[in-house]
């Protein structure tokens, strides 16, 4: 359980570091143009993030997990549904792994 708590706890403060720079940026500067561009710099690299995990394994191109790919599935549905990006994140996270521990894929 103390592994596991870990790991939430710093993907917790991970997540917090990169959130960070993208809401504090787009309230701190005064051109509409960047803060619009801003806005959009978290979902462009979330998007990179999730596909290249999915992608790419330790010895290059990997066919990903069914698991992983409903879990994607399931996060996006819920981020166009509500535009939540962190119950997004928390949604799929939870997807996966109980895909994982049911054994249904």
């Amino acid at each position: 359980m103390t592994v596991v708590l870990t790991f939430v706890l710093a993907a917790a403060v991970t997540f917090a570091m990169r959130a960070w720079m993208t809401v504090a940026g787009g309230r701190l500067v005064e051109s509409e143009r960047f803060a619009e561009l801003t806005r959009l710099v978290t979902p462009a690299v979330l998007a990179v993030m999730v596909s290249s995990a999915l992608l790419l394994g330790h010895d290059g191109a990997a066919r990903p997990s069914v698991a992983a790919v409903v879990a994607v599935l399931v996060a996006f549905l819920t981020v166009r549904r509500t535009g939540n990006l962190v119950l997004g994140l928390v949604v799929g996270l939870v997807a996966n792994a109980g895909l994982l521990l049911t054994g249904l894929v």
